[in-house]
């Protein structure tokens, strides 16, 4: 925010250059980025008369340092300076019936609406010291009934706006919601079209403004405008703050209607601006409307105890120092009993809620060198935690030893972008009740679409080779309200190695194989063991390639046969959805059954006698998965040390409907070389075994 030296002087006798009191305000937590040279303006313009103009950095929560008054209250309890007050004429508000009716619709969203209208007023070019000054802050001069509206935004801090009486019909204001797909023309010649989420103040016919964002070009003030209605209102800042980031528009009003106005200071702008209109451009009040909703809005008392500073901040604080702290910035201090202060704060102080907001008053205004330098006292011990806390670590460090990088992605996100998910996650949904926006508007059941539109990011940008993880909470709803759980989530696209004259170019792209390995990898790094990939029935199949995704299941000797997560190809649609352009695999997995109840991992001493190798090649059903016969061959003899699977064919000679498979089986005893006999005994059961159980034909 711009700040003219010389007009903040006009409310607070501050002595020294702008340069101090720069660095004092920076020291109370408003940050000076800069004070612009004698006589120019941060834009190059001379602004005429020596004024200083400082560059002030007000944080979000303080809607009420937004103007000339916010800051020269700041300054007058800094320096412990009186606060000069414009004198203006109070408006006998409800007491004049005037040329307009007002319905306030909507409460919630507007809880204060107020309205003065003039007539015979002169719209002429502003004077040059009103012209000038806005110049100073970096507004443009319109015209004097424009301007002051302008001029009153900058040094009150509440926006205003100001209607040409005309071209309100029927004699009526009304606040109210848009309709669904409204449109109206703002200021900027620009149609919008609205929604039902955003407030306006409108005549029975139409839209006359976007409440607290952008007045309409119908109703504004123009060079035959002589009759004139301005407005002074209260807006819900989440209401403002929706409808201006929907729809691409910040304004000076809307900046600080999201950040709050004082409520309590409609009336002193409308007053303040209703005197420079008639000492500039003539006319009179000829009636004015004050709504007022039920809403109180008088912060509650704090109970505080002025012990409590010291306990905070260390160092001595006498109670009179924090008695005299609250008392510059206007904060009603009652004694209640011994050591207990009830303290009532100024309705423009939306940021004070509890006792450590005051605490931190203190230490603001007092000066943040008072706090004394101490060091905590440390006790040297091993680094500990606990095992799901190391076990991610692991993890992470797994994942970027295969060149994963970590992402880190909002909570939020759109439900179109869940419309493939099955009907159970659509009906598990969280939604906000205040979203900032309808891309943001559920709380997200997986991380797997926020991985895949980073993905899709990526390859818009020609970058299609992406190995990107994340290990975040998701949240849905249950029987007992929200659960809140934490997943591992993987994304694979590209090519698996750097091109390369040397590496074949079909063997360059990342495949599902790859991808489970990875998940293999992650499992076995965690103690995993009897892992199984079947075919999935998630929820999150929506996203995945009905041929090429499975689910993670564990034995029963792990974590209870249960389903730790899903894999595999995107689904074409979901490709489509997203505009995703290369082949990419992802993964999702459930920590909590990833690393609780988890047996650790011990070495198996190798047999020092020779390994027998047996292949065993098989015809079977289509549908039989082959990590099944897998599983049922390594289970047949304690000697089978291991199975792999090397060969799979479909097609001529092999029977439609069905596949040959060859199975290389690893045999060896622990204490003895086995005899051909033995060898064969056993390659003899299994062979009988997977005729049996799998209708397995031998090659």
């Amino acid at each position: 925010m711009k700040l003219s030296y010389s007009w903040l002087k006009e409310f607070v006798a501050v002595k020294g250059n702008a340069e101090s009191l720069a660095e004092r305000l920076t020291m109370s937590g408003f940050e000076v980025e800069g004070v612009t040279p004698e006589g120019v303006t941060p834009e190059g313009i001379s602004s005429h008369g020596g004024d200083k103009i400082l560059e002030i950095n007000v944080t979000a929560n303080r809607g009420d340092a937004l103007s000339v008054l916010g800051i020269a209250r700041e300054v007058s309890a800094l320096y412990r300076l009186p606060l000069k007050k414009k004198n203006t004429k109070p408006l006998s508000l409800q007491k004049k019936k005037g040329p307009i009716t007002l319905s306030v619709q909507s409460h919630k969203k507007c809880p204060r609406y107020a309205l003065v209208v003039l007539k015979g007023v002169k719209v002429a070019p502003s004077p040059e010291w009103l012209a000038q000054r806005l110049s100073a802050v970096g507004m443009r001069s319109i015209n004097n009934i424009v301007d002051v509206t302008n001029y009153v935004l900058m040094e009150c801090g509440q926006p205003l706006h100001a209607f040409d009486l005309r071209q309100i019909r029927d004699g009526k204001i009304i606040v109210r919601t848009a309709t669904e797909n409204e449109i109206m023309i703002t200021l900027d010649g620009e149609e919008r079209k609205l929604t039902p989420d955003d407030l306006v103040i409108a005549d029975p016919q139409g839209v006359l403004a976007i409440a607290g964002v952008m007045g309409g070009r119908e109703s504004e003030i123009t060079d035959q405008t002589t009759d004139i209605a301005i407005e002074s209102a209260f807006f819900d800042p989440a209401s403002i703050r929706k409808t201006s980031r929907r729809l691409g528009l910040q304004t000076d009003s809307s900046y600080r209607f999201e950040r709050r106005v004082d409520p309590e200071g409609t009336l002193l702008a409308l007053e303040r601006a209703v005197q420079l209109i008639q000492e500039l451009a003539g006319g009179m009040v000829v009636g004015d409307l004050d709504k007022r909703s039920s809403q109180d809005f008088c912060h509650p008392p704090i109970s505080f105890s002025p012990q409590e500073v010291q306990e905070t901040l260390g160092g001595e604080w006498p109670s009179s120092l924090v008695k005299k702290v609250f008392q510059q910035l206007s904060f009603q201090v009652k004694e209640k009993t011994k050591g207990r202060w009830e303290i009532r704060i100024p309705s423009y102080r939306g940021d004070i809620e509890k006792a450590v907001d005051l605490i931190e008053e203190v230490a603001r205004v007092a000066g943040l060198d008072k706090i004394p330098t101490s060091f905590p006292a440390l006790e040297s011990s091993p680094l500990k935690g606990s095992l799901s806390y190391l076990k991610e670590r692991k993890i992470r460090q797994l994942l970027v030893s295969f060149g994963f990088r970590e992402a880190i992605h909002f909570s939020f996100l759109s439900p179109d972008e869940l419309s493939l998910l099955a009907s159970t996650v659509s009906a598990q949904l969280i939604t906000l009740e205040n979203p900032l926006s309808h891309e943001y508007s559920v709380m997200r059941p997986t991380l797997l679409t926020s991985l895949i539109k980073t993905a899709a990011f990526h390859h818009r940008h020609k970058i299609f080779s992406l190995r990107l993880f994340e290990m975040r909470s998701v949240f849905e709803k249950n029987g007992e309200g929200i659960r809140e759980r934490k997943v591992l989530s993987g994304l694979l696209s590209g090519d698996r190695v750097a091109s390369h004259w040397s590496v074949p170019k079909k063997e360059k792209g990342t495949d599902f194989f790859d991808l489970k390995g990875i998940v293999q990898a992650i499992l076995d790094e965690s103690g995993l063991s009897e892992v199984s990939f079947q075919p999935s029935d998630s929820p999150l199949n929506g996203l995945l390639h009905p041929g090429k995704r499975a689910e993670v299941k564990v034995g029963a000797t792990q974590v209870g046969g249960k389903t730790v997560g899903v894999l595999g190809e995107i689904h074409p649609e979901a490709a489509h959805q997203f505009e995703i352009k290369t082949p990419t695999f992802v993964f999702e997995l459930d920590t909590a059954l990833l690393f609780e109840k988890v047996s650790t991992a011990h070495f198996e001493e190798y047999s020092k006698f020779p390994v027998v190798d047996r292949d065993l090649a098989i015809v079977v059903p289509r549908e039989v998965p082959a990590g099944s016969i897998q599983e049922f061959i390594s289970k047949q003899d304690e000697e089978i040390k291991g199975v792999t699977l090397f060969d799979l064919y479909q097609g001529a000679p092999v029977p439609e409907g069905k596949k040959s498979l060859a199975f290389s089986i690893q045999l060896a005893h622990k204490d003895r070389t086995l005899t051909d006999e033995e060898v064969n005994a056993i390659f003899g059961r299994v062979t009988e075994g997977v005729k049996l159980k799998f209708q397995a034909e031998i090659r």
